[in-house]
């Protein structure tokens, strides 16, 4: 029997949310949901791609012997480290080198793989008031709120997010909502109407509509996905690496 993947995080810091690497000693189908982040992935054969938020499910065919390392961008900084306009990276699934010169591209890569922040790369956290907004939208505040208290209109904030996140705010609130339940389900058995409560949905149905949206399965496969008791189905999976 092939090993089991293995995936770990170890906290960034400044405009890095966090670090990665993922082993897939045997393959596998995964699943990958939005989080309202920017990756940085690079494989060991020396791919590396850029891969932007959305709000889209994607399912990646990962070959044996696959490894990876990545450093997910915070919400906020994902233009400013970039630089490039959040629009331009929304949706992204692109080489490096489709953003950046070969040879940014080559040496960001091979930051990443290192676990070194690219000096290629910028090192801002962001625009302040975005960085507010993030948070606070994060844990569940109003639109009408944050606008408020960030002392711009509500068309101001979408336009704001836009440049500076790839994400409208409404699209921020649906992510974090959706993730706020997909922390709950991994923290242990609850039931589905609980959790969607707990998250901030309506109620299960609303729950049910936005993670097929979302993760494109029900909660309830989602959950068993994710807890390794089922697989993705293969069919539509892409291979990246």
């Amino acid at each position: 029997m092939a090993a089991a993947p293995v995936y770990r995080e170890r906290p960034g810091a400044g405009a890095v949310r966090c670090w990665w690497t993922q082993r897939v000693p045997g393959g596998r189908v995964q699943r990958v949901v939005p989080d309202a982040a920017a990756d940085v992935i690079v494989a060991a054969t020396g791919a590396a791609y850029l891969v932007g938020p959305t709000l889209r499910p994607a399912l990646h065919s990962l070959p044996p012997g696959t490894e990876l390392r990545g450093l997910r961008l915070r919400t906020e900084a994902v233009a400013a480290v970039l630089r490039l306009p959040g629009h331009e990276v929304r949706d992204a699934v692109v080489p490096l080198s489709a953003v950046l010169t070969d040879a940014q591209a080559r040496t960001v890569a091979e930051s990443v793989w290192r676990g070194k922040f690219p000096r290629a790369l910028r090192t801002g956290p962001g625009e302040d008031r975005v960085r507010y907004a993030v948070r606070r939208l994060g844990d569940g505040a109003p639109l009408d709120t944050v606008s408020a208290e960030v002392a711009v209109t509500g068309r101001q904030l979408r336009r704001l997010f836009t440049e500076q996140t790839g994400l409208g705010p409404k699209a921020l609130q649906r992510v974090a909502r959706f993730q706020r339940f997909v922390r709950r389900a991994d923290a242990g058995p609850v039931p589905l109407a609980e959790a969607a409560m707990t998250a901030g949905y309506a109620d299960q149905a609303h729950l049910t509509r936005e993670v097929r949206e979302l993760a494109g399965v029900t909660p309830a496969v989602l959950v068993r996905e994710r807890r390794g008791l089922v697989a993705p189905d293969r069919a539509g999976a892409s291979a990246l690496f």
